[in-house]
C-alpha cells in the first residue's frame, strides 16, 4: 500500500512544484509588463499633456488624431471639470463624456492635479488601459487629457496567460511523468538489491532532469517570442524604461534557459563536441570571455605545446563558472596556471578571494550546495561533470589564500609537422 501511494505522492508534489514554478514566472513577467504598459501610457500622456500647456498652442482634432496615431493608442479625448469632451480626434464636439468609458475617481483625481494609469479598467468585454493627465494652464487644472491604450495594449497579456496555461499542462505532464518514474523505482526495488536499486534511482534522476530541462523550454520559448514581438512592434517609440523592462524579462528567461542547460549537462543528456584544443589558446578565450563578463583582472600562464581533447565551448564554461563564483565571493584578480604532469595536464584557477568556508567544502560539489541567497548551486556540479566527462577531475585545493581550484585533463600529444 505505502508503495502505491509513493508514485501519487511524487506526482502531487511534482505539479504543485512545477504549477508553482510557472505561476511565480507568470506573475513576475504580468508584473513587469504592467509596468511596462503604464510606463509608456504615462510617458506618452506627459508628452502630450506638457504640450498642451504650451503658451500659445492651439490644439485640434488633426494634432490629437497625430498623438493617438504615434503611441498606438485606441483612442484619446480631452475633458473639461464639467466632464465634457471638448476635443476628441475626430472633432470638438463639446458633449458630456460616456460614464461608462471612463474612470470617473481619476478624473477628480487628475482636476485636483494627480495624473494616474488605470490597467485593466473595462469597457464591456474589453479591456482597457487608460491614462489621466492633468493640464495646466495660468497655474490651474482646467482639463483632462484621456488615453485609451485598448486591446492593442491588453493583447501581450493575453499571451502571457496562454503561456501559463502551456505552463500547467507542462506541469501536469511532468506529474504524470514523475508518477511513472516513480512507480518504475518501487518495481526495481523488489526486484533489485539496494544497491541496484539506488543505482536506478540516480539514473531516473538524472533522466527526469532532462526531461524537465527539455519541457521547461517550451514555455520559456513563447515568453521570450512575446517579449521580443513587443519590442519589434514598439521599436522607436517606447521610452527608455519601457525597453529596460523589456530586456529584464528576457534576461531573466535566459537566466532560466542557462538553468535548464545545466539540467541537461547533469543528466549528461548534450554530446560533447571532441577536438584537438591548444591549451593556451583555450585559457586565453576563457579569460577574455571573463573578464568581459566579471570585470576581474585575469592573467593567463602556460607552458608551449600543451594540448586536450575536448569540447572548447564546455571547457571555457568551466573557468567562466568558477571566475564567476570568484567574483561573486568578493574577488579581483584570477590566474589560470597550466602545466604537464605526465600523461595529464594541470590547469589552475586561483583567486585571491575570502576563500571556501570550511562548513560548505565537504559538499562543494553537490546539486544545490550554495552559501549564496541567490544561487542555485548547480555550478560547481555542473563543472566537475564536464571535466569527468572530458576524462578528467575538478577538485578544490587545501592551499590558500583564496581559493584554488584544479582541473585535470588527459594530455594529448601532437607530432609536428616538419
Amino acid at each position: 500500500m505505502r508503495r502505491a501511494l509513493l508514485p501519487l505522492l511524487l506526482a502531487v508534489l511534482g505539479l504543485a512544484g512545477a504549477g508553482i514554478a510557472t505561476w511565480s514566472l507568470h506573475r513576475a513577467a504580468t508584473a513587469t509588463l504592467q509596468r511596462a504598459t503604464e510606463e509608456r501610457l504615462r510617458g506618452a500622456g506627459t508628452t502630450a499633456a506638457r504640450t498642451l500647456e504650451q503658451p500659445g498652442f492651439q490644439p485640434d482634432a488633426g494634432w490629437l488624431r497625430a498623438v493617438v496615431e504615434a503611441n498606438g493608442l485606441e483612442g484619446a479625448f480631452l475633458l473639461d471639470p464639467r466632464l465634457h469632451v471638448v476635443l476628441e480626434p475626430s472633432g470638438s464636439p463639446d458633449a458630456p463624456v460616456d460614464l461608462l468609458r471612463i474612470d470617473v475617481g481619476r478624473v477628480r483625481r487628475a482636476l485636483a492635479g494627480e495624473p494616474s494609469v488605470s490597467i485593466g479598467w473595462a469597457i464591456g468585454d474589453a479591456r482597457v488601459a487608460a491614462a489621466y493627465l492633468p493640464v495646466r494652464r495660468s497655474g490651474m487644472v482646467d482639463r483632462v487629457l484621456v488615453l485609451e491604450g485598448g486591446e492593442a495594449y491588453a493583447a501581450r497579456q493575453a499571451d502571457l496567460d496562454r503561456a501559463l496555461h502551456l505552463g500547467w499542462l507542462l506541469s501536469a505532464c511532468a506529474a504524470v511523468l514523475t508518477a511513472l518514474v516513480a512507480a518504475g523505482w518501487a518495481a526495481a526495488e523488489k526486484r533489485q538489491s539496494a544497491l541496484a536499486t539506488r543505482a536506478a534511482r540516480g539514473a531516473a534522476v538524472a533522466q527526469l532532469a532532462a526531461t524537465v530541462a527539455h519541457e521547461v523550454r517550451n514555455p520559456l520559448t513563447v515568453i521570450s517570442g512575446t517579449v521580443e514581438l513587443m519590442q519589434e512592434r514598439g521599436r522607436g517609440r517606447l521610452a527608455e524604461r519601457d525597453v529596460g523592462a523589456l530586456e529584464d524579462i528576457l534576461g531573466e528567461v535566459e537566466r532560466l534557459e542557462t538553468l535548464t542547460h545545466d539540467f541537461l549537462d547533469l543528466s549528461s543528456d548534450r554530446p560533447l563536441d571532441g577536438h584537438d584544443l591548444e591549451v593556451t589558446s583555450l585559457l586565453d578565450d576563457a579569460a577574455r570571455a571573463a573578464r568581459a563578463a566579471t570585470g576581474l583582472n585575469i592573467e593567463v600562464s602556460a607552458g608551449p605545446g600543451l594540448h586536450v581533447q575536448g569540447d572548447g565551448g564546455r571547457l571555457r564554461q568551466v573557468f567562466l563558472n568558477l571566475v564567476t563564483n570568484a567574483a561573486r565571493a568578493g574577488a579581483h584578480r584570477v590566474q589560470f596556471q597550466a602545466a604537464a604532469d605526465g600523461a595529464r595536464i594541470r590547469l589552475d584557477v586561483a583567486d585571491d578571494g575570502p576563500g571556501i568556508p570550511e562548513a560548505i567544502r565537504r559538499r562543494l560539489f553537490e546539486p544545490f550546495a550554495t552559501t549564496r541567497e541567490d544561487g542555485n548551486g548547480l555550478g560547481l556540479a555542473v563543472s566537475r561533470r564536464i571535466v569527468e566527462r572530458h576524462g578528467g577531475s575538478l577538485a578544490l585545493l587545501a592551499t590558500g589564500p583564496g581559493a584554488t581550484f584544479r582541473i585535470e585533463l588527459p594530455r594529448v600529444q601532437v607530432r609536428e609537422e616538419g
